[in-house]
C-alpha cells in the first residue's frame, strides 16, 4: 500500500494558500455581483444576434483555462498571484449561470440559484479554513518554501520582504537539516533592495483597516457596536413575529421549509444575542463578544443561505452587514484580551 504512487505524496502546501485562497474567492465573488449589477442596470441584454447566445459561462472558462496555462507553464511565485485573480473571475463567470444548468428549461432567474452559489462559496471558505488549520508547514514545506522565496534573485534583486521571509521560515527549521545551513548562508550573501511601494488602494485600505482598528478601541465604539446588537436583537424579533403572522397568524404550519428553516437559525442568533448582552451587563466583555460573534456566524453561514434563496441577491447588504459588525466584535474581543494580559505580558489571572 504504501508503495503505491500517488500524485500529490509528498506535496508540499504554500506558505501563500490563504491569501491566494482569499485572492480567489474575493474575485470570484465580486465578479457575480459586477455581473448581476450591469445586467439588472442594463435590462439583461443578449450578446450576439440571429439565434445566437453567448453565455458568459463561456468566458468563465476561457478565463479558467487562462489561469491554468499560467500555473502549468510559468515558474515561480509571482506566477499565482495573477492566477488566482484570474481563475477567481472565471470561476464567477461560470458559477454564475448555475441557474440555468439546474432547471430543465435552462433558467437563469431560477430562485434559489441565489442560495446555492452562496452554499458553494461557504462550503469551499470551510474547506479551505480546515486544510489551512489542519496542521502548520512541516520542516519539508518551510524548506521548499524558503527555496522559493529565495529564487526570486533569479528574475531580479531579491527583495527584502521575501529575505525576511525566508529567514523566518528557516528559523523553524531544525539545525540538523542539511538543506538549512547553505540556504541561511546563500541569503547572507545575496543583496536584498528595499519592497517596492504598494499601489495606492493598497495603501488605501491598509490605512482604512488601520484607523477601523483604532477606532474600535474607543469606548464610544463600543457603546455604538452595543446597541446596534440591541437594535439587531428587536429587529429579529419583529422578523419572527412577521413571519409566523404573515399568512394569518393561523399556524406555521403555514410556512415554507426557507421560513421555517430561517425562523429557527434566527431563533438560535437571537438566543446566543441574548446571552452575550447579558455577559456585557455583568462586565464580562470577553465572553460577551465570544457570545455576540457566534450569533453573527450563525447567521452568516446558515441564516444567509435561506436570505439567498428567498430574495436572491438582494441578501448581499445584510451579508454584508453581518461580516463588518463580524469583524468589529473579533477587533473588539483582540483588545480586549491585551487589555487582560499582566504588564509583562505572561498569562493573566482574569
Amino acid at each position: 500500500m504504501s508503495g503505491r504512487f500517488s500524485p500529490f505524496r509528498g506535496a508540499g502546501r504554500n506558505a501563500d494558500l490563504g491569501l491566494l485562497h482569499e485572492t480567489f474567492f474575493l474575485a470570484a465573488v465580486t465578479t457575480i455581483l459586477c455581473i448581476r449589477t450591469q445586467l439588472w442596470l442594463t435590462n439583461y441584454p443578449q450578446l450576439g444576434g440571429h439565434g445566437l447566445h453567448i453565455a458568459h459561462l463561456l468566458w468563465g472558462g476561457l478565463l479558467m483555462v487562462i489561469a491554468l496555462a499560467i500555473l502549468l507553464s510559468l515558474l515561480g511565485r509571482r506566477a499565482r498571484w495573477p492566477a488566482a485573480l484570474i481563475g477567481g473571475v472565471g470561476f464567477g463567470f461560470f458559477i454564475d449561470e448555475l441557474g440555468k444548468f439546474i432547471t430543465a428549461d435552462n433558467n437563469y432567474f431560477f430562485k434559489p440559484a441565489a442560495g446555492l452559489i452562496y452554499l458553494v462559496f461557504i462550503t469551499l471558505f470551510l474547506v479551505s479554513r480546515a486544510y489551512q488549520r489542519h496542521r502548520g508547514l512541516n520542516e519539508g514545506e518551510r524548506v521548499r518554501n524558503a527555496i522559493e522565496l529565495i529564487g526570486e534573485a533569479t528574475i531580479g534583486p531579491l527583495r527584502e520582504g521575501s529575505r525576511r521571509r525566508a529567514l523566518a521560515l528557516l528559523a523553524a527549521v531544525p539545525a540538523s537539516n542539511q538543506l538549512r545551513a547553505p540556504l541561511l548562508g546563500l541569503l547572507g550573501e545575496l543583496d536584498a533592495t528595499p519592497d517596492p511601494d504598494p499601489p495606492w488602494f493598497a495603501r488605501a485600505a491598509t490605512g482604512l483597516a488601520h484607523r477601523y482598528e483604532g477606532w474600535a478601541a474607543r469606548d464610544w465604539f463600543h457603546s455604538v457596536i452595543t446597541a446596534i446588537f440591541i437594535f439587531w436583537f428587536g429587529l429579529e424579533i419583529l422578523t419572527i413575529v412577521a413571519l409566523v403572522l404573515g399568512s394569518g397568524g393561523d399556524s406555521i404550519s403555514h410556512l415554507s421549509f426557507v421560513n421555517v428553516a430561517s425562523l429557527c437559525s434566527t431563533a438560535v442568533s437571537i438566543a446566543m444575542v441574548v446571552v452575550g448582552l447579558a455577559r456585557l451587563a455583568r462586565g464580562e466583555r470577553l465572553a460577551a463578544y465570544t457570545w455576540l460573534a457566534r450569533a453573527l456566524l450563525v447567521s452568516i453561514f446558515v441564516t444567509r443561505v435561506f436570505s439567498f434563496v428567498e430574495s436572491q441577491f438582494g441578501a448581499v447588504i445584510g451579508l454584508g452587514f453581518d461580516v463588518l459588525l463580524l469583524i468589529s466584535v473579533q477587533l473588539m474581543a483582540a483588545q480586549e484580551r491585551r487589555r487582560q494580559l499582566p504588564p509583562d505580558g505572561g498569562p493573566s489571572s482574569v
